[in-house]
């Protein structure tokens, strides 16, 4: 692996861990403000509107309510912690497979599963007005 890819994981790796740092200290200041510019704008919730208060349920343990609040916290999560750990791995290793990944292009099967998830997501959130 080059050593600017090296330094780009690692920024991206301390980027993410420490915004997780300041939602598990911090999760306080941001109590009932909301920072998306879609349900601003318009009033209407976009799909990923109250990730951020599930992941801050996630820690206080409340798996549950968490998924209630966005399923999409849960996934998130998961791909944040899978993306910081497979980053690490490539950054011991000296190889570069995270974003050449991320780079893939995916058959439209899977762009249209993934799309339909992230409308079902959505319209959840419209009806229980995150």
């Amino acid at each position: 692996m080059r050593f600017n890819y090296k330094l780009k994981y690692l920024g991206i790796v301390i980027i993410l861990i420490s915004g997780y740092f300041f939602l598990y200290f911090f999760s306080s200041s941001i109590n009932g403000h909301t920072v998306c510019i879609f349900k601003n704008i318009t009033g209407v919730p976009c799909p990923a509107c109250g990730s951020t208060r599930a992941t801050v349920l996630l820690f206080h343990g409340e798996f549950w309510q968490s998924i209630l609040t966005n399923p999409f916290g849960i996934i998130t999560n998961i791909l944040i912690i899978g993306s910081i750990t497979w980053m690490i791995i490539d950054i011991i290793r000296s190889k570069e497979t995270y974003f050449p990944f991320l780079k893939k292009d995916w058959n439209w099967k899977i762009k249209t599963i993934l799309l339909l998830i992230i409308m079902i997501n959505w319209i959840w959130n419209i009806i229980k007005g995150t």
